[in-house]
């Protein structure tokens, strides 16, 4: 039998802290705000995006995108998927709102290699060329 009422209690505590958990500051009521005085509240200015989702470019982009490396150097792009797939975390970082120093030098690091040379300026290009074929901050 105590067996059986400790169950109980314990069953009763956990469904306590799951109620407790589900009232937040998203809910108006819970906030002793009425919902239309939560809904008209005035939101924070908007911040650049921390999404954690990756931000790939569409195949024309893609098509454009390609074709800017190339101009700033064909050993960018001997392999345009490995190409593409890079600037997925440039653009990463420019939605982020990192500084267009990090965003080249990071740049720089990620296409550097293989049969590319890369250094920061090249990077800062690179970084531009994402900029205007898919990726806006």
């Amino acid at each position: 039998m105590r067996i059986k009422i400790s169950l109980i209690a314990t069953a009763a505590l956990a469904l306590a802290l799951a109620l407790t958990a589900c009232n937040t500051s998203d809910n108006p009521a819970a906030s002793g705000k009425s919902s239309a005085e939560a809904s008209t509240a005035t939101p924070a200015s908007p911040a650049p995006t921390t999404s954690s989702a990756f931000l790939r470019p569409t195949p024309e982009q893609e098509t454009a995108l390609v074709s800017a490396l190339t101009a700033i150097d064909p050993a960018l792009t001997t392999k345009p998927e490995r190409a593409t797939s890079r600037s997925v975390g440039v653009c990463d970082d420019i939605r982020k709102g990192k500084d267009d120093a990090t965003v080249a030098k990071n740049a720089a690091y990620r296409y550097n290699g293989g049969t590319a040379s890369v250094d920061e300026a090249k990077g800062a290009l690179i970084a531009e060329a994402i900029k205007t074929t898919y990726c806006k901050s």
